[in-house]
């Protein structure tokens, strides 16, 4: 088996794992007596994690390479992960969670760089279609198995089984062999040799992705509790409902560069995180369990469908050599601005469920501001000899 698929493999065995754990995790802290406040601010630890330690392991990855980066975070994500399921002082499980959380989005910078590495531009859009597909498709199936099991044999006992699951991760790591580029740490942060254009798409991409950051920071991480909340949904129907979302996105993404290819790839990302907005606008006010639910897919599968489509685009027109200190920066941007945004969440619900109506008013202010980013990276880059290479 070759190395993308090797790598496409992890992905499916972090995604099972991953997904039980979060869509529980939420649940297990209420159920431990932990307020809104707390639990946003343990979320907002995990992204802070994402964001500067993140940074510091895409850096790391450069320098000493890929494949040992990822060995190692399989094997930490589970320790720390099971650590927090234990009795321990709040302080504790914010370390805890700014640990997980760095280590965890590996999966969303290293694999990305490395997937750049160890495919050709011929292959490289069906790859990273199939591996984000892969990761909503296992996402699915990790939602459904964590809520099941938290009703079965209750919300620790999951906690605990989705973590061992993870660290199966390992198997494909060990065979996984691409050229892995290891570069001194002068080298890194020598960015004289980028150009004017790659300037250009960096800011650009880094402007999706913080603005995206930030909507979605208000709410993406709470939607067990949203259901919870609005509907009083079991553990076993949140996870239905939220995997929902995630077929659509998983069966989309396999198929996102045919998509792009007959569409046009930049538009068709512009056209679908366009009609995320009124779908943002309308979550505001639907309080229908059935219609909410399926607007929420929707929003879910337009926003992410495009996530393949762009990171193909962007990441072929950038240094190898600094592709993993690149992620690392944008995933510093994302996951820094989601952390705030999660510190938000509890002061904007508050204790009554019209909270949630500003919640989603305020989301809908900034993926209009990412859907005029788009609409400037099509006009930038659709036609570009790069981009038809990518989609043919």
């Amino acid at each position: 088996m070759g190395s993308a698929y090797l790598l496409v493999l992890y992905t499916a065995i972090t995604g099972v794992g991953g997904s039980m754990f979060r869509v529980v995790f939420n649940l297990f802290l209420r159920e431990q007596g932990f307020s809104n406040n707390f639990i946003g601010s343990i979320t907002s630890a995990s992204l802070w994690g994402s964001a500067l330690l993140g940074l510091i392991i895409g850096i790391l990855a450069d320098r000493i390479g890929k494949k040992l980066v990822i060995i190692l975070a399989s094997i930490f994500v589970p320790i720390t992960s099971i650590l927090m399921t234990l009795q321990l002082p709040e302080s504790t499980m914010l370390i805890l969670s700014f640990l997980r959380g760095g280590f965890f989005s590996i999966g969303f910078t290293v694999i990305t760089a490395a997937l750049t590495m160890a495919t050709v531009p011929g292959n490289r859009a069906r790859i990273f279609g199939m591996n984000f597909g892969i990761s909503m498709g296992t996402g699915v199936f990790g939602n459904f198995l964590g809520g099941l099991f938290g009703d079965l044999i209750g919300l620790k006992g999951t906690l605990v089984i989705s973590m061992a699951l993870y660290l199966f991760s390992l198997i494909p790591v060990f065979y996984i062999s691409f050229r892995d580029s290891k570069s001194s740490m002068k080298d890194i942060f020598n960015f004289k040799g980028i150009k004017k254009s790659q300037w250009k798409i960096l800011f650009l991409y880094f402007g999706t992705n913080a603005t995206v950051g930030f909507g979605a920071g208000l709410f993406i991480h709470f939607g067990n509790l949203i259901f919870r909340d609005l509907f009083g949904l079991s553990a076993t129907m949140i996870g239905i409902a939220l995997s929902i979302a995630q077929l659509g996105t998983a069966v989309g993404s396999v198929f996102s560069h045919k998509l792009g290819r007959k569409f046009g790839p930049l538009k068709f990302a512009f056209v679908m995180q366009l009609l995320v907005v009124p779908l943002i606008f309308s979550l505001a006010y639907i309080r229908e369990p059935f219609t909410f639910t399926v607007l929420y897919a929707f929003r879910f599968v337009f926003m992410n469908i495009t996530v393949p489509i762009l990171n193909s685009v962007v990441f072929s027109r950038l240094p190898q050599e600094k592709l993993s200190t690149i992620s690392g920066v944008n995933g510093l941007l994302n996951n820094s601005l989601r952390a705030v945004a999660a510190m938000f969440f509890g002061q904007i619900v508050g204790v009554s469920v019209a909270g949630y109506s500003r919640l989603f008013l305020i989301s809908t202010f900034f993926y209009g501001l990412n859907a005029l980013i788009a609409f400037v990276i099509y006009r930038f880059l659709e036609h570009e000899t790069q981009t038809r290479e990518l989609f043919n």
